[in-house]
């Protein structure tokens, strides 16, 4: 069964347009991806510019851009887009304008293009609304998914309307479908965190990867520094992935709109957890943001794993309160709580 049959009885006409555009974004950006090195178009562009998030932007990065915008404004069917790639908010104009919101990262984990690892695109598309809010949490998105370049090019996508999230198998042209992900039956053993950045840990973090290193565990550590690949490998086969907040990047380095709503409503909509870590329990997706390239720690997987974070913080806070040179006014109530649940 191909994506559109699918999908036929789930979509209506206006969203059905979207992700039509963002499927042949799709094919055209594997194209190009998979033909880089023989079209010159790897490395950075000539004047080496950052992107609004401080990346060096590749020469894929533009490309790959501009071929998702394309693609979206034509559909008529959008009113803003959104990408990790510009400034600012892109208002699609009348003639083509919509009632969607759009956002994307057309390329996510792009540094690792010259050295040919798995890299992915994100998006996320919002509920329909007359007027343009950025400031919309993730419970206003109704479809997110990912393309993943790897060895096989795969689509991994949730829509609201119909259950659990999908993966589809590139065929030439033709996404195929290739079956439900479901992330809380898998049971390997694997943290995923980069940890070059260990001495720039706060307690929270220091702590909870503590317990991955006792003796006598059979976790084994995992990074790839693509979110994509590693979020992909995290919901077929179990565990955690965590880019946390650090003295270095005391908001975390990860895109709210761009990244982390996008796979968190995966995450959750496959039965794992996704919280914003940094001695909290929230949601990513409660985030309200404030700024359109706003940044936010993330800690994601099997709920098992999260729930041991849980239990970590709740610790450290609590012995915090014990220690009477300490003022405990900032301690979240909720993590005095016993019972962890999650939607």
């Amino acid at each position: 069964m191909n994506f559109a049959e699918f999908y036929k009885d789930t979509l209506n006409t206006n969203l059905a347009e979207i992700l039509n555009a963002i499927v042949k974004s799709s094919i055209q950006i594997e194209q190009k991806v998979r033909r880089s090195a023989l079209d010159g178009i790897q490395g950075t562009i000539d004047d080496s510019s950052c992107n609004s998030s401080g990346d060096v932007q590749k020469k894929l990065d533009v490309i790959t851009n501009d071929i998702m915008i394309e693609n979206l404004t034509k559909t008529k069917c959008c009113s803003v887009l959104l990408s990790e790639e510009n400034d600012d908010a892109i208002i699609v104009n009348k003639e083509f304008q919509g009632k969607y919101m759009v956002a994307f990262d057309p390329l996510d984990g792009s540094s690792n293009i010259d050295c040919n690892v798995c890299i992915g695109t994100i998006f996320s598309v919002y509920a329909e609304s007359e007027v343009y809010d950025f400031t919309r949490n993730g419970k206003d998105i109704i479809c997110a998914g990912y393309v993943f370049y790897g060895p096989a090019t795969e689509l991994v996508i949730t829509v609201d309307g119909k259950n659990g999230v999908q993966k589809f198998t590139l065929d030439n042209s033709i996404y195929i479908y290739t079956g439900e992900i479901d992330i809380s039956n898998k049971t390997k053993k694997i943290y995923s965190i980069n940890e070059s950045n260990c001495e720039n840990w706060y307690q929270d973090i220091k702590e909870y990867i503590s317990l991955y290193k006792e003796k006598n565990t059979s976790y084994t550590q995992r990074y790839i520094g693509s979110m994509v690949a590693d979020v992909h490998r995290t919901l077929l086969y179990g565990g955690v992935f965590c880019y946390p907040a650090d003295s270095k990047n005391v908001n975390g380095k990860l895109r709210v709109i761009y990244e982390c709503f996008p796979i968190s409503k995966i995450m959750e909509r496959a039965g794992g957890a996704s919280i914003i870590g940094n001695f909290s329990r929230k949601r990513v997706l409660d985030i309200v943001p404030e700024k359109i390239h706003q940044r936010t720690p993330i800690l994601m997987g099997s709920k098992d794993e999260v729930v041991k974070y849980i239990r970590v913080t709740r610790k450290i806070l609590l012995d915090r309160c014990l220690n009477k040179n300490n003022n405990n006014s900032n301690l979240e109530e909720h993590y005095l709580e016993e019972n962890i649940e999650f939607s």
